[in-house]
């Protein structure tokens, strides 16, 4: 398998934690800490609670706009070493198949941990200045590609 496809496979099994509403499976697939970075921002998530805390604010938020699909396409992705992978991809969140908030960008950084795949980093072209991000503030530079 590439670093594409494992990356897809990471964030469709992500997706489906946040859609599913199961903190311990997303948390399963993060490293902390984690560092988030936005064009307005640099924000680290360093413990469990502060985890489930954006989690369960972004499941709030993306109920409150009605999303129904929480899509992100790889656009790129490459292997650096073996078991890390840095890779871009864009966020689309619908409601019964219209778009309901901007479509963004983002670069992230995923490692292999106990044999799982988690996130480290990421980079995204939201305007965000704090945790939870609430997809408040749109339109930052977008992350370079590798």
């Amino acid at each position: 398998m590439g670093p594409a496809d494992i990356l897809q496979s990471y964030l469709d099994g992500i997706a489906m934690t946040v859609m599913k509403e199961q903190f311990d499976a997303y948390a399963a697939r993060i490293q902390l800490p984690l560092r988030i970075l936005t064009s307005s921002a640099s924000l680290k998530v360093g413990t469990t609670e502060d985890l489930k805390d954006g989690f369960e604010s972004f499941i709030e938020m993306i109920q409150s706009h009605g999303v129904t699909d929480y899509l992100r396409f790889v656009h790129a992705a490459n292997f650096q070493g073996n078991d890390h992978i840095v890779g871009v991809y864009e966020t689309r969140m619908l409601s019964e198949g219209r778009l309901v908030l901007p479509i963004f960008h983002s670069k992230i950084w995923i490692g292999q941990y106990g044999g799982a795949w988690k996130a480290i980093k990421i980079h995204n072209t939201t305007k965000e200045t704090r945790w939870p991000m609430l997809l408040s503030r749109f339109d930052g530079p977008s992350p370079k590609e590798n």
